[in-house]
């Protein structure tokens, strides 16, 4: 276990697989204190056991909790405070993909997709912002490329481009707010990566991108030594076929 995070405390959501578990488990490895949060409590708990079996009882814990319900976003917070201290890093990576047609696309597909790749980010930053302004701190979105002007666009994703391209939007206001406070906000907007919802979202994407690659850039972020001066960039991952 390294040092580049030791002793900061890191918020990922969506931390029970794919890249949020990738992520939890190298940030502990730096030294970080990780809390690991999602709706599915097996998945949580599988990965929060193979960080504290790898770097210690002290290293990880989990909250089960729905991070587009105010409450809930609210009690994640209050957990994390109690168990770890302030938080010093936010990783907003849950998300959900939903595939339909647009003229079959219903009212509570767009809204449930709104609600967990967008309001969670608006939630859960938030609160991280008011405990940040007078510590500084660090906060990374996980987009897409779907989210980049002019990249390939597929069928059926409508919802999430939308959404995805409201995160790009977040990022680049926040880090106006965020910088007098030193709170750097940044995010990262991968193309295709190995995970469970490109196979079920878009299996017709084939990649050798892992999560655990994409956790290395979310570590140089995260690394107050290597990125203190990164703020407000949007960092695409073109993913290796």
């Amino acid at each position: 276990m390294t040092q580049r995070l030791l002793d900061l405390t890191a918020i990922i959501t969506g931390g029970g697989r794919g890249i949020g578990a990738a992520t939890a488990r190298l940030f502990a490895r730096h030294g970080a204190r990780v809390m690991a949060v999602s709706r599915t409590e097996s998945e949580l708990q599988q990965t929060v056991n193979e960080i504290r079996d790898e770097c210690g009882p002290d290293r990880a814990a989990y909250c089960i909790a729905d991070v587009s319900d105010p409450g809930d976003v609210q009690r994640l917070f209050d957990e994390t405070g109690q168990r770890f201290g302030p938080v010093d890093i936010l990783v907003n990576n849950a998300g959900v993909a939903i595939v339909k047609p647009f003229d079959e696309l219903t009212l509570d597909d767009w809204e449930r997709t709104m609600a967990v790749n967008l309001r969670a980010l608006f939630l859960c930053s938030q609160q991280a912002f008011r405990l940040m302004k007078d510590r500084g701190g660090c906060i990374i979105h996980i987009s897409s490329l779907a989210g980049i002007r002019g990249t390939e666009k597929f069928a059926g994703m409508s919802a999430y481009v939308a959404s995805k391209h409201g995160v790009i939007g977040l990022t680049e206001s926040l880090s106006v707010e965020g910088r007098p406070h030193g709170i750097r906000v940044n995010c990262v907007a991968p193309g295709a990566v190995d995970t469970r919802m490109l196979r079920e979202a878009a299996p017709h994407l084939k990649t050798e991108t892992t999560p655990d690659d994409l956790a290395q850039t979310l570590l140089y972020l995260a690394d107050p030594a290597q990125a203190a001066k990164i703020t407000g960039a949007i960092v695409e991952v073109h993913s290796n076929a």
